[in-house]
């Protein structure tokens, strides 16, 4: 039986190993009628009875995130609140953006909405991971300067909800505008995420080496796998979901070119990897050290690092295992 679009319209996401769409009871695939826990508005039920029996393993995550809910409720109550002064102006809301963190009285409310991030990325469905991108983003909006690096976790986060083109937008931006040693970050003016639809397959080497984060290289190297994967049959079940938008892709007679081409360029990002941090790709094939290693300072290309970056982007590598599988090939793992 053919499955229904995915919640965005994108029937690829059926194709991720996030759960997505469907009641959260193990084992349960029903679709329709699904209502929203209560506690923490992040997973899905078809049933009382369901939820019920799922209550003992859901309870601690739910927990958690409902009371960072209601922490940011209460911080977000007192910002709104609080009158101008030589500290803060304002409705920093619309009167700050741009520079939010800069006015030390928008701290407290940026912390506490930072840790329902990752309260909400403990649960494991397309419902918490959406909410937590849309959380990051709205974030970047008010403080662009980004102190701190909320940016980091956004494109694993578009790649495990199947927005592909998005990541690489964001990915790209980054790496180009905002690269510019002329941009201006604290002016709420300048062009900011402004970049959409790029070109997916054009080469990625003039900038590859300018993205500072080693999160957004890993991304953008599973990124050209997945596409990888979609030409080599171009196909309707795909991971990727650029292809939706590129009839003149779709179209053509014959890929050969375009997958060598990829093939070159995912071959290049993984070499761009292992040379930024030798430890990242061994790190995939242990998991259970990686992802309970607590975060720590670090210094460029020390193991520390991993801590960090693993955490970002280790589910867009386990939630689509064929990619997982290309890029130990690639990486000699």
């Amino acid at each position: 039986m053919d499955l229904p679009p995915a919640p965005n319209g994108l029937s690829n996401r059926w194709n991720l190993g996030l759960r997505w769409g469907l009641c959260s009871e193990p084992g349960c695939i029903a679709r329709d009628n699904l209502l929203k826990c209560g506690g923490c508005h992040a997973i899905l039920y078809c049933s009382v009875d369901h939820q019920k029996a799922d209550r003992p393993q859901h309870k601690s995550s739910c927990n958690i995130v409902k009371h960072a809910r209601e922490e940011l409720v209460k911080e977000e109550a007192a910002l709104r609140a609080r009158p101008g002064d030589a500290s803060m102006p304002e409705n920093p809301f619309e009167t700050a953006r741009g520079g939010f963190w800069s006015w030390q009285p928008t701290r407290p409310y940026m912390r506490s909405r930072l840790a329902l991030t990752a309260a909400l990325l403990n649960i494991k469905t397309g419902v918490a991971v959406e909410t937590a991108l849309k959380h990051s983003l709205k974030m970047l909006q008010l403080n662009p300067g980004d102190n701190q690096g909320v940016r980091d976790q956004v494109p694993g986060l578009f790649l495990r909800l199947g927005r592909d083109q998005e990541a690489y937008d964001f990915i790209k931006w980054y790496a180009t505008v905002g690269a510019d040693g002329d941009y201006e970050w604290g002016n709420p003016e300048s062009p900011f995420l402004n970049l959409h639809d790029e070109d997916v397959f054009e080469r990625v080497d003039e900038y590859a080496e300018e993205l500072f984060d080693l999160g957004m290289l890993v991304c953008l190297t599973n990124l050209k796998i997945r596409l990888l994967l979609d030409m080599e049959w171009v196909r309707e079940d795909a991971f990727s979901d650029v292809l939706y938008k590129r009839r003149d892709i779709v179209e053509r007679a014959d890929w050969t070119d375009l997958i060598a081409d990829l093939e070159g360029q995912v071959k290049k990002l993984v070499e761009c990897v292992k040379k930024r941090n030798e430890h990242y790709w061994p790190a995939l094939n242990a998991p259970e050290r990686w992802a309970a290693a607590y975060p720590t300072a670090f210094s460029p290309g020390s193991p520390q690092e991993i801590n960090i970056v693993f955490r970002q982007t280790w589910y867009t590598w386990s939630e689509c295992p064929a990619a997982m599988e290309v890029v130990k090939k690639y990486a000699g793992i």
